[in-house]
C-alpha cells in the first residue's frame, strides 16, 4: 500500500491532469481596486524585507513589571518593514508610525518604514473588508474608513 503523502501526491496530479487548464498555473482575474491600494500594490517589489512577529495586535501585548510583552510568536517570519506596526494599527485604529520611528532610533529610513506599513494597511485591510463584505458580515464602525485614510 501506497504511503499518505504517496497517495496525496497522486491525487494531486490526478486533479491537474483532470483539470481543463492541465495543471498550468493560471491568474486570478484581477478585481478593482481603490486606486491608492493598486498603487501601492504596484510597488510591493520596493518594500524591505525583515523578521517580523506576524500577528503583532493588541491582544498579543501585555503589561508585566513595568515593562511591555509580545506573546503568540507562532507567525513569526519575514515580512516587510512596517507590517507589525500595520497590524497593530489595524486592531487599534490608530497610527502609531511616529512611535515606530522613534523607537526604531534610525535603523530604518522613514521612506522604507512608511511605504511597508501603509502598504501592508491598506491591503491586508481591504483584504480584511473583501472578507467582511463576501460573508455578509458588517464592518466595524470606522473601520473600511481608517484602511483608506491610511493609504498614500
Amino acid at each position: 500500500m501506497p504511503r499518505r503523502a504517496d497517495r496525496r501526491q497522486q491525487r494531486s496530479r490526478d486533479r491537474r491532469r483532470d483539470a481543463p487548464d492541465r495543471g498550468r498555473a493560471t491568474r486570478p482575474a484581477p478585481v478593482a481596486a481603490d486606486p491608492r491600494i493598486e498603487r501601492l500594490w504596484q510597488r510591493r517589489d520596493d518594500i524591505l524585507v525583515v523578521l517580523s512577529h506576524g500577528d503583532f495586535s493588541a491582544g498579543n501585548l501585555i503589561a508585566s513589571a513595568g515593562t511591555t510583552v509580545l506573546l503568540d510568536w507562532a507567525t513569526l517570519g519575514a515580512g516587510p518593514v512596517g507590517a507589525d506596526l500595520a497590524a497593530l494599527a489595524l486592531s487599534t485604529y490608530t497610527d502609531p508610525l511616529e512611535d515606530y520611528l522613534s523607537g526604531a532610533d534610525g535603523r530604518f529610513t522613514r521612506a522604507d518604514v512608511e511605504l511597508g506599513y501603509r502598504a501592508t494597511l491598506a491591503l491586508t485591510g481591504a483584504g480584511r473588508v473583501r472578507w467582511m463584505l463576501s460573508r455578509g458580515t458588517k464592518l466595524p464602525d470606522g473601520y473600511e474608513e481608517f484602511v483608506l485614510s491610511m493609504a498614500p
